[in-house]
Order: structure tokens, then sequence, then C-alpha cells
């Protein structure tokens, strides 16, 4: 890693001194032979060995085995220039006999004794019978973690004949070599070494060498049970001192990271499958930070580093470049590009904590020079882009114990984001039974100050329902008052709903109507739906329970809601005037409005309210909008990107009947009326009138009567009777170009008679003509007749607009069906008589004939 800028931690010379001082408890391999009974070993395919194993039975062995392989990252190669032996499945091998058990459990014994593990806590799993005839080696290598749990290896050599073939281990810059030929006939040769290490076979000189090969896995347990150690009872105590200090000053680092010795997986990471020195520490460091109020952990060091590539060789390619060089071939200058960063977490308690990435600090790394040398996992070459040139890219992990103050847990897990600190602080409310004491109430408090204000909104949704979720489940109301507040009332968004109706109860009224009011004024323009939609849920909940605690909290907050509603319909009008636009309401009067229902005497009047004025009254509502409609008579409103649907509607002006708000409900109808391209008026309108029809006296209110009008007005200005049927084949002729082919297309249109057209064109002038078709939708089927130089495109005039137009007035009769069961009553009733029996005709007209009327 040396291309990196690694800033270690100076100021702990003390501590790092104390942690590399600690002894290990045993070694990275172990080795030794054994005089000892010998085992019952049968092969399938050989029958069972003598020992030492004769010559005849070893060339049985060799003929009944396979090539070895070994791994090349994800490949499994078979090359006899790095590996040459043969190897038998341990499900064709069965070891047995009266002494065996004793054997095999003093060479496991020996082996963990000097591994440093416990043989109790080691499964010993047979994996293979490895065959090396005369020349036979195995290169430098590691071994695969090839089951969970796996630390070690064991290899135990047979009796047989043979010189040469010793296995040399190496663990950072020491080494072992081990003499494994066993040629008595009652004689074990074994060693064991850690997974990680590098080691090699050496060429077998003469004869042969026979390994059964296991794989050395730790079973998981309790901490009841440590790993046989040192007493370093000294150490704890003075490295609990020096934690001490270092958590106490004020310019301390958040966390400590200090690199293992061993490599280790993310998957094979755990304290339990800890090796060798690693073992040792973690058995001393653990109390040690008990004691000084710290948290440890284990997790996964990855480091990435982005620089230029070099190259050192001496082949250029003829365009300059180096040819067919890779990764492998190439240094890198300094990086410009770094990233050190935590993840892969493990508990001393065997859980695996909910921490996301936790980026690795200047100052924070021990000891100093632990990456200095490592080399890189993974790299990749990538070529030159634009003004960068050619650049090499590394990545490296390395594992490590980290050390923090348990005051700062929440400030080091949420420096990446806030999810990870939610499920801490929820796993900790678990753990406490789900009950908040005084520390969890402090953790509360703190998550919520360390809550992002600013940056992506998105990002933490789903952790502020979990958030929500939790402060409502321990009814904190102090702390869920200020979430809502500081956090939720900026970064509102409709998926909050789902968790806000419990928060806003646990408030209260008085803390519900400030955030309601304000998230109504602050959102509505942008989430109309959602936020009438959460008032709606509110509503019923307090009319079900405690109605007059929260009435006017309610009410406050829906007035909010309507004017922001009302100010974002003002804002698509086109209007620059700040006068009240009173067109679909003008001479409307509405005797519900004097009505104590409606208007509270402790609710301020509005100055802006449309009922105020009282204009000649036109004959029928129908008159108010015919020249509105009258433009648009030809076809279906069509929605803006920004539009309301019909369960916004329906809980619009249901809060405002139910929240007495006149004015409002006035104001809305009339602004909904001048813009149906925001709530269409033949589909949208029909729908929610017809549940707002089932608010006892709403239907009876001008508002009612406004919104009623206009649906009833656009659908009948459309569909007042059933579409003409077509009297010949003339059809739309609209192609918006002027070229000599569409030109001819044209005419084929306006032939009231012609049905079929023939074209005969070169590709791309059939391409054009079935574009035209296509994107002006003529009523024209196509199909590319393809005999003859040039093919020929044949054009069929169909009915299609007509279908569209029948489904559509289909549409039309059955929503004006909708309006006549929802007309309005009461002192409405008389205005709306004549656009009721239009509708009546209309819905007649519409039916089959026979059926019944409405």
């Amino acid at each position: 890693m040396g291309v990196l800028d690694i800033e270690y931690n100076s100021g702990n010379g003390a501590l790092e001194e104390l942690l590399l001082s600690i002894d290990r408890p045993g070694d990275f391999c172990a080795h030794g032979k054994l005089l000892a009974p010998m085992p019952r070993l049968e092969v399938e395919g050989v029958g069972l060995l003598s020992f030492p194993v004769p010559d005849m039975q070893v060339r049985a062995l060799i003929a009944a085995a396979e090539r070895a392989p070994y791994g090349r990252g994800p490949d499994t190669l078979v090359d006899t220039s790095v590996r040459d032996c043969r190897q038998i499945d341990a499900a064709r091998i069965h070891v047995s006999g009266g002494a065996w058990q004793d054997t095999f459990e003093r060479i496991l014994d020996s082996a963990a004794a000097g591994l440093g593990c416990r043989a109790e806590r080691l499964d010993a799993r047979l994996y293979k019978l490895l065959v090396y005839e005369p020349g036979g080696f195995f290169a430098a290598h590691r071994d695969t973690e090839k089951t969970n749990g796996m630390i070690a290896t064991l290899s135990i050599s047979l009796p047989v004949a043979g010189v040469g073939g010793e296995l040399i281990v190496r663990h950072r810059e020491r080494e072992a070599a081990v003499d494994m030929n066993a040629e008595e006939p009652s004689e074990l040769a074994f060693a064991a070494f850690y997974a990680d290490c590098d080691h090699e076979v050496r060429p077998v000189r003469e004869g042969h060498r026979l390994s059964l090969v296991f794989n050395l896995c730790v079973r998981s347990g309790d901490e009841d049970t440590p790993r046989r150690a040192p007493d370093f009872t000294s150490h704890a105590d003075r490295i609990a001192a020096r934690l001490g200090a270092w958590r106490d000053r004020p310019d301390a680092s958040d966390k400590l990271v200090w690199i293992l010795d061993h490599d280790y997986s993310e998957a094979g990471l755990s304290f339990d499958t800890l090796k060798n020195v690693d073992a040792a520490l973690a058995q001393t460091l653990g109390p040690a930070a008990a004691r000084a109020d710290c948290e440890l952990y284990a997790a996964i060091v990855h480091a990435t580093a982005r620089g230029g590539a070099t190259y050192d060789g001496d082949y250029v390619d003829d365009w300059g470049g180096w040819g067919d060089v890779d990764a492998d071939d190439m240094e890198m200058d300094e990086a410009y590009d770094s990233r050190v960063w935590l993840d892969g977490w493990a508990g001393r308690d065997g859980r695996r904590p909910p921490f996301e990435e936790v980026p690795v600090l200047p100052g924070e790394l021990l000891p100093q020079g632990a990456l200095d040398d490592a080399e890189p996992d993974n790299q990749w070459l990538h070529e030159a882009t634009g003004n960068e040139g050619v650049t090499l890219e590394r990545a490296y992990h390395r594992a490590a114990f980290v050390i923090w103050p348990r005051s700062k847990t929440l400030n080091v897990i949420a420096s990446t984001g806030v999810d990870g600190a939610v499920d801490w602080v929820a796993a900790e409310l678990d753990r406490n039974g789900g009950t908040a004491d005084e520390r969890l109430e402090h953790l509360f408090t703190k998550l919520i100050g360390l809550w992002p204000t600013d940056g992506d909104h998105e990002r933490d949704r789903a952790e502020r329902g979990r958030m929500l979720d939790l402060l409502s489940g321990i009814g904190d109301e102090a702390r869920t008052r200020r979430f809502l507040l500081d956090v939720v009332l900026s970064r509102y968004r409709p998926g909050d709903n789902e968790h806000l109706p419990a928060a806003i109860g646990i408030v209260g009224p008085d803390a519900a109507e400030r955030f309601l009011a304000d998230l109504a004024t602050a959102h509505v323009a942008r989430h109309p739906g959602a936020v009438l939609a959460l008032l709606r849920v509110i509503q019923e909940q307090g009319r079900d329970s405690a109605a007059a605690a929260w009435g006017g909290a309610l009410r406050k907050s829906v007035h909010a809601a309507l004017l922001a509603l009302c100010e974002a319909l003002t804002a698509r009008t086109g209007d620059d005037d700040e006068e009240e636009p009173k067109a679909a309401l003008d001479g409307i009067e509405d005797t519900a409005i004097e009505d104590e229902d409606w208007v509270e005497d402790d609710w301020p009047e509005e100055d802006d309210d449309p009922q105020a004025a009282e204009p000649a009254r036109p004959q029928s509502l129908a008159d108010t909008f015919r020249d509105l409609f009258a433009s648009r008579a030809g076809g279906a409103f069509r929605r803006t990107a920004w539009s309301l649907d019909e369960e916004t509607v329906r809980n619009a002006f249901a809060l405002a009947w139910r929240c007495g708000l006149t004015a409002d409900a006035a104001r809305a109808a009339t602004l909904i009326v001048r813009l149906p391209e925001v709530v269409a008026p033949d589909r949208t309108l029909p729908a929610a009138l017809g549940d707002l029809h089932r608010e006892g006296g709403f239907p009876d209110t001008a508002p009612y009567a406004a919104l009623w009008g206009c649906a009833a007005e656009s659908l009948l200005g459309r569909s007042a009777a059933p579409p003409d049927e077509p009297r010949d084949w003339k059809t739309a002729s609209d192609t918006g170009c002027g070229c000599e082919h569409c030109k001819e297309l044209r005419a084929f249109c306006d032939d009231p008679d012609a049905r079929v057209a023939r074209f005969p064109l070169r590709k791309e002038s059939r391409v054009h003509l079935e574009m035209i078709i296509r994107t002006r939708r003529l009523d024209i089927d196509t199909v590319t007749e393809r005999k003859g130089r040039p093919y020929t495109l044949v054009c069929t005039k169909s009915r299609a607009s007509h279908q569209r137009r029948l489904a559509e007035y289909g549409e039309d009769v059955s929503h004006m069906e909708s309006l006549v069961r929802s007309a309005p009553g009461g002192a409405q009733a008389a205005r709306c008589a004549s656009d009721l029996a239009r509708l009546r005709e209309a819905v007649a007209a519409g039916k089959p004939a026979g059926r019944e009327r409405t």
C-alpha cells in the first residue's frame, strides 16, 4: 500500500508498544512425528492399505486418483507446472481402526497446542488423500477457506518409501521447513498451519509421498470457554489506562483501527476464528476496552487507490502503446484518488452488528507502517479517456480491531449515514426489553441531533419511518415532537404517511397543530395528495376519539393545507393579479354558509371569501361554464404533470366540509373549475363527487354545485348524443408534411369511396409514410407487400377513431349516470335542474333499447 497516503496514529506510542508486546499463544505452524498403531484405511477401487504402503498399492492409488487442480482467483485450473500431484476425494476414503481415535486425538492436541488453539474447539474434516510421485510438487500458494469456520490445514503423511517433498510454510518474514517423510511402519508425520500462510511442497526426489489432508475448523461457542493463552492481566490493566487517557483527550481521534497480524475473509472474520497473536490480543484487549468504557469490534479494512500507470518493459506496439500488457505488468505513480473504510463487522458476542461502511480517517490506523508493504488483492488497468491517461486501480483488504469510546458509538456509525445508527439503537432497545431507560433516551436524543439536515433527502427515507415507529413504540412525546419538527418537517415524502399518524398521536394536539400546519404549507404544492391523505387519516382518528381536543388543531391544519393548495392552483391559472378568481361561483347564493355547522364563532372571518358579493344569478350553472368549456368540447381533457386525482379532490372537500371551512372550499372549487387540465372535469370530478355526495349536507352547497356543474357541462359538451356512424370512408388527412407521397396519402384520406391504396415505394419512403400514419394517428392499417421491386405499402382505412370515440362515449355515459345519482340537493337542486334533465336525456340515449331509464 505504499502508494496510499496513510497517516498513522502518532500520539499513542505507549499504547502501541503495549499491544505489540503481547506474546503469541502458539505459532503459525505446528509439526512433529508420532509412533502409534496405524489406522484401518480403505480406498474405494484400491482396497485396504498396508503399511508401509507397498509399490503395488501406490500404483493402484495413482490409477484411481485424478490430477489435483489449484485455484487462481475464481478459477480452478490443472497445470502440472504449478501443481504436480494426484488426489482422491474424501468420499472414497474410509478411516477406522480400534486405536485410530486415540492416535488422531494425540495428533490434534499437539497441533492445537502449537497453533495456540483449544483442541476441544476444533473439528478436523477429512478433505483429500494426496499422492506425490517422483518429481511431484506444489508451488507456493495459500489454502482457501473451504468451509465455514476453517482456520487451518492439517496434513498427515502415511508410511511410504520416499525422499524429499519437504513442506515449507511461511508467515510474514518467518519460515518453517518440515520433513514430512514417514518410512517406519508405525510412523506418522504431521504438520498443521494457518490457512492464510504461504506454503509449498518441494519436489519428491525419490519414491512417493502419501498425505491425508484435513480442514481444521473452529466450533462456534460462547465466551465462557476462551482460548488457551498466557496470563496478560497486567497488560490489560495498563492497556485500559492508556485507552482511558486517549478517550479523555480533547484532540483524540474518534476511533483506533489496529491492523491484525493474520488475513481473514469477510465471511470468516469472527472473534471465534482469530489466529495466533490475534486471538491472544483479543483476549487481552477485550477486557481492557470494557474497563476503559470503550467498544471493541473486528472489521475488514478496505482500501482503494487510483493513479497513473507506468510500464518498465521494452515492448512498444505499432501505435506507440505498451502492447499486450495487464495490470500485473504496471506500476502506479503517486495515487491521486484513494479511500479507506471499514465494513464486514463482527462483535465479541458473535453477532454481526448492523453497521454500514465507516470511513477510516487520518490518524486512526495502528500500528505504524502496518499497511506500507501490503500487496493488492485486486488491481485493474483502465484505458486512457479524455484528458486522463492510462490509470491503475488497486484494492486491498485487511482485518482489524476497531476501538472507540462507548460515548462516541453513534458518532462513529452515523458518520456515513443514519441507517446503521438507527439499526444499532433499535437493537439496543430490543436488548432492553423494548423499554427506554435513561441511557436509551440519551441515545435517541443524540441520534436526532446527528440526523443530516442537508444532502440527499431520499437516502434516509426508510430510516425516518423506522425512527418514527421506534419513538411511537416507546411513547416518547418530547423526542417524537423534536424529530417531527427538526427532521420530518423539512424532509417529508409521501412514504412517511405510513408512520406519521401514530407519532402525531403521541405528541398531542398543540404540537400536532404546529407540525401539520407547517407541513401543509411547505409540502402541499409538491405532494398535495399525500398531505391531504394524511390529514384525512388524522381527522378520522380524531373523530373516533378525542374530537374536541383535536378539532381546533385539525381545522387550522386543514385551513393551511387548503390555502397552500389554492395558491398552487392559482399559480397555474396564469393570472398575475391578486384578486380572487370568482367566475365559476358568481351569482350563486349558498344558504349553507350562514349555517352554524359551517362557520364557528371562534374562527376568524376571511376577507377573501368568494361568497361576500352576490351579483345577478344566471339561469343555470350550465350557462356559467358553457363559454369556459366550449373550446374543449371536442376531446377529453388531458392531465398535466401536476394534477389532482379523485382521492385528492375528495379529501380536500371532505376535510373542508367537516372542518367548516366554507370560504376555503368555495375558493378551491372556483380554481378547479378554471383548471380542467389539472382536475379533469370529465373523469376526476364525477368520481370524486360520487363519494362527496355521501357527506351529509355538502351536496346542498354552492362549492359542490360548482364542481358538479363543471363536470356535467364537460360531459354534455362532448357526449349529449351518441356519436354518428361514419357515412363514407373519408377520414382525417392531416399529415403535417408537404412531400409528394404525403400529398397522395392525403388524397387517399379525402376520397370518400376509396378503402385501399397501394404505394410502391423504396424503403425510406415506406418508413416515412408509416411514421406519419402512426404519429398522426390516422385511421389506416399498413402492411408491406414484398413482391416485385420496389415493395408496396398497402394502406387500408379503418374505423379506429370511431371505435375510440365509441369507447370514450361509453365511459362518458357511465360518468353521466354517476352525476345523475350525485346531483346537488337543497337550494342548489333548482339551479342544477336544467343540467340534470339534459344528463338524464343523454344517459337514456346512450342506453340499449328497453333498458330502464335512470
